[in-house]
């Protein structure tokens, strides 16, 4: 979602705009990326649904407290980054996994430690379409106009779009979170992720996944 920095208070965007790490994982200390693949695809479903979870109840929080500040008739336009679809193989993927990979590669390599990766929980979740409408409806105070899904890639020039941007775009958007959590490593951080592109292609083939959700909003 954009970032919003008006409104004051309680009703303030930049307060109420985010989501949380949900909180049953933090205070279980079940971590979202488990490096042990088997450990990680039994918990998968359960940290979907944590995420899932979460982000419903933000972000119908955040429908409430906007609500509040339109009148009847009045619009708005939300983007955010989601998935594709609610098939179960775009369902269980995070927008944050590209990040969490090419982490859990360095905390197996010992750049990170892992006792700090297992404890990284990234403070977003990617809905689908289907999911955000659910979500708008159910709340009520404002109808859907129209909503728009495209790929993240969808309009890019393949030429123009180099793993080097791609991977510059992801530093730009974490870095603060991952030097916060784990200090000074984010060319230890753009050098796992050039690897990884290089080698097996799944970062690619995670972006794909991705899209663009765009909804404008009318105050009932």
């Amino acid at each position: 979602m954009e970032p919003m920095n008006q409104g004051e208070g309680d009703t303030s965007y930049a307060r109420n705009s985010g989501i949380q790490a949900p909180e049953v994982l933090t205070r279980n200390h079940i971590p979202a990326y488990n490096i042990d693949e088997h450990a990680r695809r039994e918990m998968l479903p359960m940290i979907h649904e944590a995420y899932a979870q979460q982000f419903k109840n933000d972000f119908t929080h955040f429908l409430k407290l906007r609500a509040k500040e339109f009148l009847s008739g009045g619009r708005m336009v939300i983007s955010i980054t989601g998935r594709h679809s609610d098939g179960i193989d775009s369902k269980l993927f995070h927008i944050w996994e590209i990040v969490v990979q090419i982490l859990s590669v360095m905390a197996l390599e010992g750049v990170i430690d892992k006792a700090k990766y297992d404890s990284f929980y990234m403070p977003m979740y990617g809905p689908s379409n289907e999911e955000l409408r659910e979500i708008i409806q159910e709340e009520g105070s404002f109808s859907i106009k129209e909503m728009v899904v495209r790929g993240l890639t969808s309009d890019a020039d393949s030429a123009l779009f180099t793993p080097n941007r791609y991977i510059c775009e992801v530093r730009a958007m974490f870095e603060p979170l991952i030097v916060k959590h784990f200090g000074e490593v984010m060319e230890e951080f753009m050098r796992t992720a050039e690897r990884l592109w290089s080698l097996d292609g799944i970062l690619r083939d995670q972006l794909a996944r991705l899209a663009w959700l765009s909804v404008s909003l009318t105050k009932a």
